[in-house]
């Protein structure tokens, strides 16, 4: 049986304090997430003098040069606009992780599970501030059915089985009020990247 997510988890890599560290935050409260499909194309309808080359009717005739020619070459991309709430309290009661250890009991500078609102959208902006996150070091995101099981209940994976490796190109926006609030609105977009191996990590030659 497979399950979808019906929040997100997002894993990110970056070197902090002197060490790589693996932060894990889970975006659940009022979570709402907007994903699109922007498609490029290396043809495209806008390319009027092109397409008026290619256009030529097989019988001469004139009545359907207003008929563009597209080719998908397969450029685009396809970004998760994520929005959630930051709050110390529970969520279906148990504390949302926030960082590398998921204890709510030690705030630290890696980790702000369970500590105020403000200090988790710290938390996670120094995250993602200092991760170089592209086709080299993609962060991962968790969503819909693209999870292995690792955040669901059951340990059942979604319909395709794999995260989803991304890069985040804006934020988090957070929106702070000048008051102590209970709870902090965060926004982030993530765009699912091709992953490249790093330069020099080639395996050994296998001896004949």
């Amino acid at each position: 049986m497979v399950t979808r997510l019906n929040n997100c988890v997002l894993e990110i890599d970056a070197r902090l304090d002197g060490a790589q560290r693996t932060g894990i935050f889970e975006l659940a409260k009022n979570y709402n997430c907007t994903g699109d499909i922007n498609k490029s194309f290396a043809v495209n309808p806008a390319d009027e003098v092109l397409n008026r080359a290619l256009n030529r009717p097989s019988d001469g005739s004139p009545d359907d040069i207003r008929q563009p020619y597209i080719i998908d070459a397969g450029g685009g991309k396809v970004p998760y606009k994520i929005r959630a709430t930051l709050s110390e309290t529970t969520h279906n009661g148990e504390y949302l992780q926030m960082g590398n250890t998921g204890d709510e009991t030690t705030l630290t500078a890696l980790d702000a599970t369970g500590a105020g609102p403000r200090t988790q959208a710290d938390v996670l902006s120094r995250y993602i501030e200092q991760a170089t996150t592209d086709s080299l070091n993609p962060a991962t995101l968790h969503l819909g059915h693209y999870h292995d099981g690792t955040y669901t209940t059951d340990g059942e994976p979604g319909l395709f089985g794999e995260p989803r490796a991304v890069y985040i190109p804006n934020g988090p926006h957070v929106v702070e009020a000048a008051d102590e609030a209970s709870s902090v609105e965060i926004s982030l977009t993530c765009v699912p990247v091709g992953s490249l191996e790093p330069a020099g990590a080639l395996t050994e030659q296998e001896e004949f």
